[in-house]
C-alpha cells in the first residue's frame, strides 16, 4: 500500500485522506450538481471544527456602539466565500450573510447540527450569487 505524502512534508494522515477524498470523482449528479461540493465542504468544516472554536471579531474591533450596522434582507439568503478561522486551521466556505458595517460581516453557518455565527473583517468575504458556493 502507497501512503500519501505533501510536497513540504506537512499535514497529518487524516487531512491526507480527507483531502484525498475530495479530489476524486466518481461521476456526477445531473439533478443536484452542486451536492458533491457541498459534501466535501462539509467534511472540511467539520474536520476544523474539531481542531477549535470559530474566531470572531472583538467588540473593540467592531465598535458597534458608533457604527452603523445593515441587515441582510429577509426576503432571500445572501450568500458568500468567507475565510473563516477555526483554531488555528483557516478555511473558505460558502457563508451566509445575516448583517454588515463599513469595515466587517455578520455570517452564519451550518456545521453538523451546530449553527454557527461570527463576524469577520470585509475583506475576507466574496459575495456570491446562485443557491450555493464552491470553495
Amino acid at each position: 500500500m502507497e501512503f500519501l505524502t505533501l510536497e513540504d512534508g506537512t499535514g497529518t494522515s487524516r487531512d491526507l485522506v480527507e483531502h484525498a477524498c475530495d479530489l476524486w470523482v466518481v461521476g456526477s449528479n445531473r439533478r443536484y450538481p452542486e451536492a458533491g461540493a457541498q459534501r466535501a465542504q462539509e467534511r472540511r468544516l467539520q474536520g476544523a471544527r474539531r481542531r477549535g472554536t470559530l474566531h470572531t471579531l472583538t467588540p473593540e474591533q467592531l465598535q458597534l456602539t458608533t457604527r452603523v450596522v445593515s441587515l441582510a434582507p429577509e426576503r432571500g439568503p445572501m450568500r458568500a466565500l468567507a475565510w473563516l478561522k477555526f483554531g488555528d486551521t483557516d478555511i473558505r466556505c460558502t457563508v451566509q450573510v445575516k448583517r454588515w458595517t463599513v469595515d466587517a460581516v455578520g455570517i452564519e453557518l451550518q456545521v453538523g447540527e451546530e449553527r454557527l455565527r461570527c463576524w469577520v473583517w470585509q475583506g475576507a468575504v466574496e459575495r456570491v450569487e446562485g443557491p450555493t458556493a464552491h470553495a
